[in-house]
C-alpha cells in the first residue's frame, strides 16, 4: 500500500449536499479498492488562478489515503467520469 494525496476541484454551483455526496462516493470507492481513507480536508470555495469550464471558482477537498498501486487507476476513471469533478491531481507521497 502507498501512501496518495488527491485533490479535486468541483463545480462551485454544486449544494453542499451534492459535493458531501460525490466526497463520500470517492471515500465509498477507496474503501471499495481496498483502501484506508486516512484524513479528508475541505478547503471550501476559492477563487481559481484561470476559469475552468466557465468557472471562476471551485471547491476543493483534499483527501489522503492508502492505496494499492495497481487500483489507482480506478480513482482516476471515476474522477475523468464525474461531472461534478472539473479538476483533479492525484500525488503519490512515498
Amino acid at each position: 500500500m502507498r501512501n496518495y494525496e488527491s485533490m479535486i476541484v468541483l463545480n462551485p454551483e454544486l449544494s453542499d449536499q451534492d459535493k458531501e455526496k460525490e466526497n463520500q462516493e470517492i471515500i465509498d470507492l477507496i474503501v471499495k479498492e481496498q483502501g484506508e481513507l486516512v484524513k479528508t480536508d475541505t478547503w471550501g470555495k476559492r477563487k481559481l488562478a484561470y476559469d475552468i469550464e466557465k468557472h471562476r471558482e471551485g471547491y476543493y477537498i483534499i483527501n489522503y489515503f492508502k492505496l494499492p498501486p495497481e487500483r489507482l487507476l480506478e480513482i482516476e476513471r471515476h474522477y475523468k467520469l464525474s461531472p461534478n469533478i472539473i479538476r483533479y491531481n492525484l500525488l503519490n507521497l512515498d
